[in-house]
C-alpha cells in the first residue's frame, strides 16, 4: 500500500509541474505576439518526461492487465 500511494504522490506531482509551468509561461507570453513559439513550449511541457516515470506507467499498466 505504501508503495501505491508514493506512486500516487509522485504521479501527482509530476503533473502538477507540468500544470504550474503552463501557468507561468502563459502569464509570461500574455502579450506576446510569436503564438507558434509559445505553442511549442507548451507542447514540450506537455510531453515532457522525468526519469523513471515511464516506467513506473509501463509497470503499472502490466499490474492492472494482470488482475
Amino acid at each position: 500500500m505504501k508503495v501505491t500511494v508514493d506512486g500516487l504522490e509522485r504521479e501527482r506531482d509530476f503533473y502538477y509541474g507540468k500544470l504550474r509551468d503552463i501557468e507561468v509561461l502563459c502569464q509570461e507570453q500574455e502579450m506576446s505576439e510569436d503564438k507558434q513559439a509559445f505553442v511549442e513550449q507548451i507542447l514540450e511541457i506537455l510531453y515532457a518526461t522525468e526519469e523513471g516515470f515511464l516506467l513506473f506507467l509501463m509497470s503499472s499498466e502490466d499490474g492492472a492487465t494482470q488482475k
